[in-house]
C-alpha cells in the first residue's frame, strides 16, 4: 500500500504528517530529537520540528530542529538559520553568511538543507518502497515555491513522489472541510514572523493550476508575529524587573535571557491563567490580564483587527461580503493566543471559526490531499488508460477521468472494451496515468543538454514523445492490475467491458466483465488513488 506523507515547512515550526486510513485523518510522524510536542489548543498536543538548522564552522556537523538548543545557539563557532521561508518566498535580501574556512551559506541553501534533513527522516520514520509526499507552498508565490521543492528539496527525496499543493487548501483540507467551487473562505495565518490574512476563492477544477485550488480575492500583511510579542513582553519584564539601562552589556545579557522565557511564557498563557517569565536572578510573574493589557496599549490587536478589516473590505468590493465567507481556517502558533481568537470572534460566528489544529492543519491536510480528500468534491486532473496499438506498436491514452468530475459517481464515468495484442495472451493489464502531473511544467524547449560520464556535454532534440511521457505519471506503476484471460484472449478481439467510477475516497475503480465467458471478474475493485 501506497504511505502518503504532508510537509509543511513554515517559518518557526515544520511538521510531517502521514495519512491515517483508519481514522481517516493526517496525524503528525514522531522524529525523535528533531521535534517536540506543543500545546495546540483545546488540550491538543501537536508535534512540530523548530525551523531551525545550524552549521559548525568548520562543517563537521548540522543540527536539525529540537537540535539547535540553546547551548548550541550559544555557541560562537557555530551558525543558526530561522525564519528561513522567507529567502525562499523572495520576502528578505538573502546575503550570505561565514562560516569558516572561507565557506558562506546562504539563508536559502539553509532551507533547502533543513527540509531535505527533515524529509530523509520522514521517509525513514515511515520506511516504505513506495511513498507519495504532498508538500505545500504560499498561494502568492506558489510557481516559485513549488519549483524550488521540486528541483531543490525533491532531489533528496529518493525514488518518492512529489506533489506540490497550496497552504490555503491544505489547511481547510486539514481542518476536513468541503466547500464548492465558487465558494470563498479565509485563512487567518499568524506565525513567529508574519501575519497574513487571504479571502481566497475555490476554483473550478479545470482552471486550476496544478495543485492551486483556490485564487486569492483579497489579501492583507503585517511583519508583525509571534517574535514581536515576545520582545514586547521580554521588554515589559525587564522594566518590572527594574534592570538598568545604563549598564547595556547587562542588560543585553539579561534581556536575552528574558526573551526564550517570554516564549514560553506566552505560549503558557494561552491555556493557562498566568506564567512565569525567569531568567537569571530575575523572575516575573505575568497573568492573563496584564498580557492582553500590553498587547492593546501596544497596538498588537489593533493591528491584527485593522489587518484584517482590510482583507474583508477588500474581499466586499469584489462582491464576497464577509456574511459570504463559509468558513475561517486559524493557521499558526500566534493564533493560538485567547486575544487575538476574540478579534476573530468579533467578526464571524463560532461555528465559522476553526482553530483547534492551527500547528498541524496545513501538515494534515497536505497528507489527507495526498489520501484523497481536496476541498470540494472534483477531481483536479485528467486520467488516462494506456493502451498499445497493435499496428505501430505505440502506446496510445484514452481519458478515462475529465478535470472537473463531481465524486462518487453512481453511474460508469468511462465504459470501454480491451482486446489482446497476440494470439493466447493470459495478462491483460490496467495501466493508469495522471496527466500534467503537478511538479510538470512544459518549458516547450526543442533541446536539453546531456552530459556524459567525463564531463563533456551534447545537446539532443527534445521529441514531441518525449514531452508527452515528461506530462505523464504512472500512477499504478508499482501496483499494477491484471486481468486474467481463461481460456487464453485472441489477438484484437473484444474481450473484456470495463466500467470505471470513482467511489466516496476518491479512488478509481473498475467493474470488469469476461465477454467470452459472460462472467463478472471485478466488481469495483479499487486501482488507484485519484487527486
Amino acid at each position: 500500500m501506497t504511505t502518503r506523507i504532508g510537509i509543511d515547512f513554515g517559518t518557526a515550526n515544520t511538521v510531517v504528517a502521514r495519512w491515517d486510513h483508519a481514522r481517516d485523518r493526517g496525524e503528525p510522524i514522531p522524529l525523535p530529537g528533531l521535534d517536540l510536542a506543543r500545546d495546540g489548543g483545546r488540550g491538543v498536543d501537536q508535534r512540530v520540528v523548530p525551523s531551525r538548522v545550524a552549521f559548525a564552522a568548520d562543517g563537521g556537523r548540522r543540527w536539525v530542529g529540537a537540535q539547535v538548543t540553546p547551548d548550541v545557539a550559544d555557541d560562537p563557532d557555530v551558525t543558526v538559520f530561522q525564519s528561513m521561508k522567507s529567502a525562499v518566498t523572495g520576502r528578505i535580501v538573502d546575503v550570505p553568511r561565514r562560516l569558516g574556512g572561507g565557506r558562506t551559506v546562504t539563508a536559502r541553501e539553509a532551507a533547502t538543507r533543513f527540509l531535505s534533513d527533515v524529509t530523509a527522516s520522514a521517509i525513514l520514520a515511515v520506511d516504505t518502497a513506495d511513498l507519495e509526499i504532498v508538500a505545500t507552498a504560499p498561494v502568492e508565490s506558489f510557481d516559485a515555491y513549488r519549483d524550488w521543492l521540486v528541483r531543490e528539496v525533491g532531489e533528496d527525496a529518493g525514488g518518492a513522489r512529489l506533489r506540490v499543493v497550496d497552504e490555503a487548501t491544505a489547511a481547510a483540507v486539514g481542518y476536513s472541510a468541503r466547500l464548492n467551487p465558487g465558494e470563498v473562505f479565509l485563512v487567518f495565518d499568524f506565525g513567529a514572523g508574519t501575519l497574513d490574512t487571504s479571502v481566497v476563492k475555490v476554483v473550478d477544477p479545470v482552471d486550476a493550476a496544478a495543485g492551486a485550488a483556490v485564487r486569492t480575492v483579497s489579501k492583507a500583511g503585517l511583519d508583525l508575529g509571534g517574535d514581536h510579542i515576545d520582545a514586547l513582553l521580554a521588554e515589559h519584564a525587564a522594566e518590572r524587573a527594574g534592570i538598568p539601562l545604563g549598564d547595556a552589556e547587562g542588560y543585553n545579557r539579561a534581556f536575552r535571557g528574558l526573551l526564550r522565557a517570554a516564549e514560553k511564557a506566552k505560549v503558557a498563557l494561552t491555556a493557562a491563567e498566568s506564567a512565569v517569565i525567569e531568567a537569571g536572578p530575575h523572575r516575573v510573574e505575568i497573568d492573563r490580564g496584564e498580557f492582553e493589557a500590553l498587547l492593546k496599549k501596544k497596538d498588537v490587536l489593533g493591528r491584527v483587527n485593522r489587518a484584517l478589516r482590510k482583507t474583508l473590505d477588500g474581499a466586499a468590493a469584489k462582491g464576497f461580503p464577509a456574511d459570504e465567507i463559509a468558513k475561517v481556517f486559524l493557521v499558526g502558533g500566534t493564533s493560538l493566543v485567547p486575544a487575538v481568537r476574540d478579534v476573530l470572534a468579533l467578526q464571524f460566528p463560532p461555528d465559522a471559526l476553526h482553530m483547534d489544529r492551527p500547528l498541524e492543519a496545513v501538515a494534515a491536510g497536505a497528507a489527507g490531499i495526498a489520501g484523497g480528500y481536496e476541498l470540494s468534491d472534483h477531481i483536479q486532473h485528467d486520467y488516462a488508460i494506456r493502451h498499445v496499438d497493435r499496428d505501430t506498436g505505440a502506446y496510445e491514452f484514452e481519458t478515462i477521468v475529465e478535470a472537473g468530475t463531481e465524486y462518487p459517481t453512481p453511474e460508469p464515468v468511462k465504459q470501454l472494451t480491451i482486446k489482446a495484442i497476440r494470439d493466447g495472451q493470459r495478462k491483460l493489464g490496467i495501466a493508469v496515468y495522471e496527466l500534467a502531473h503537478a511538479s510538470y511544467r512544459d518549458a516547450s524547449a526543442d533541446l536539453e543538454i546531456v552530459f556524459d560520464a567525463n564531463g563533456g556535454a551534447r545537446t539532443v532534440a527534445v521529441t514531441a514523445q518525449r514531452r508527452q511521457e515528461r506530462s505523464r505519471l504512472w500512477l499504478n506503476e508499482d501496483s499494477p492490475t491484471f486481468l486474467e484471460a481463461d481460456p487464453p484472449a485472441e489477438a484484437g478481439v473484444d474481450r473484456f467491458r470495463l466500467d470505471f467510477r470513482v467511489d466516496a475516497q476518491k479512488r478509481l475503480t473498475v467493474s470488469a466483465y469476461d465477454l467470452l465467458r459472460n462472467t463478472l471478474v471485478l466488481d469495483q475493485q479499487p486501482v488507484v488513488r485519484l487527486s
